[in-house]
């Protein structure tokens, strides 16, 4: 006899087929689709409103959401943030050539990060020459 059915028969109100975990269908034994036995994808998008309280998804669903949303606006500021710092990118990534607007800022952005460069080491020799000597 197993272990499900041993419980079964000591307690007939508990559910065997579902755990703690969540729906477990009993054919694969685990959540997820019981035609093919893998996991169920996320929900295409807009298909549930995420700041919806009445929403029936379960909690564990709903963090994994907003890890997942999390993820992609992380993505989505490197992508800003990269494409400020190099304005032809976005046209080489798709093929395209570059405006010369673009090739502009970046020629602007690539002196202006030299001179700051520049003004570094300066700062950093002048810190050195008025440093206090010890005899």
């Amino acid at each position: 006899m197993s272990d499900a059915q041993a419980q079964l028969q000591n307690n007939p109100g508990v559910d065997t087929k579902h755990d703690a975990a969540g729906a477990k269908h009993p054919e694969t034994g685990t959540s997820g689709n019981p035609q093919t036995g893998k996991e169920f994808e996320h929900a295409p998008e807009n298909a549930h409103a995420r700041l919806d309280r009445k929403d029936e998804r379960s909690h564990a669903n709903a963090l994994a959401d907003a890890e997942r949303v999390e993820k992609l606006e992380k993505k989505a500021e490197e992508e800003h943030e990269d494409a400020l710092r190099h304005p032809t990118a976005a046209a080489l990534a798709h093929g395209n050539k570059p405006s010369s607007g673009a090739v502009k800022d970046e020629q602007i952005l690539d002196d202006e990060e030299e001179e700051l460069r520049k003004k570094e080491e300066a700062k950093a020799q002048s810190k050195e020459a008025h440093k206090p000597k010890h005899h």
